[in-house]
């Protein structure tokens, strides 16, 4: 005898299946359906490291190019605040006839006497601020502010004397004081008996110092830079 559903039976289950189309609509809203191609794939072993190769190879080529960058704009800042403390030791003298006394590399801890370059700077400024040596401060890895030297030479005694002549200098990108002695720049061998002049074709990071004489040249004996002897004349400034 055949079973006959009931109308109500007949409800009930219409009920049970919209009610579970609805929680699965629900659930299908709240989680985000990853699609995903047919083609789609992970990177092999063999393309990563090729990749990490190529990064690797980059980094080699540029880094070493950040680095001659970053001496080349020293050199150029110190070519161009050399040529600035040049000037103004002339202007100095024009007003004073005598040039500045010598200046130490850390001329905020000397003297007065030790400390020419802040003669440039006040009480008359021939110049706003005494620029700081790019190559010292990385020499001495010291924090500390650090400026251009300069030697004198000095006519007459030590208190009334006179300055005729002077040598602005940098230790240069070999960051070793090599061709100039401050103590002692117009007469003798170069500091370390070596005597170089920096010169960037010999190498960006060649031995030398970058100097600038100014002054009365005759003050100069038996001067010996880079082989040579000078008497009564300067070596050449900013020889490249």
């Amino acid at each position: 005898m055949p079973h006959n559903t009931t109308n109500s039976d007949t409800e009930t289950h219409a009920v049970h299946r919209t009610l579970t189309i609805k929680m699965i609509i629900l659930t299908l809203k709240q989680r985000p359906i990853k699609h995903i191609a047919l083609n789609e794939r992970a990177f092999t072993l063999i393309e990563l490291l090729i990749v990490v190769a190529i990064i690797g190879i980059l980094a080699a080529i540029a880094v070493p190019n950040f680095m001659n960058a970053r001496i080349r704009a020293k050199i150029s800042q110190a070519y161009s605040d050399i040529r600035t403390l040049a000037m103004a030791h002339e202007q100095f003298y024009l007003d004073r006839n005598t040039y500045p006394n010598e200046s130490e590399s850390d001329p905020w801890k000397r003297p007065r006497y030790e400390a020419g370059l802040f003669w440039l700077t006040t009480p008359i400024p021939y110049m706003t601020t005494v620029p700081l040596d790019p190559f010292r401060s990385q020499e001495d890895n010291l924090t500390t502010p650090r400026a251009y030297e300069t030697g004198v030479f000095t006519q007459g005694t030590a208190v009334k004397g006179r300055q005729v002549a002077y040598c602005i200098f940098t230790v240069g990108p070999d960051l070793s004081e090599n061709g100039i002695y401050s103590a002692s720049p117009f007469k003798g061998v170069g500091y370390n008996t070596i005597g170089n002049t920096y010169s960037s074709s010999n190498g960006l990071t060649s031995l030398g110092d970058i100097y600038w004489y100014g002054g009365n040249p005759s003050v100069v004996e038996q001067l010996k830079i880079d082989g040579r002897i000078y008497n009564g004349a300067f070596p050449p400034n900013f020889r490249n």
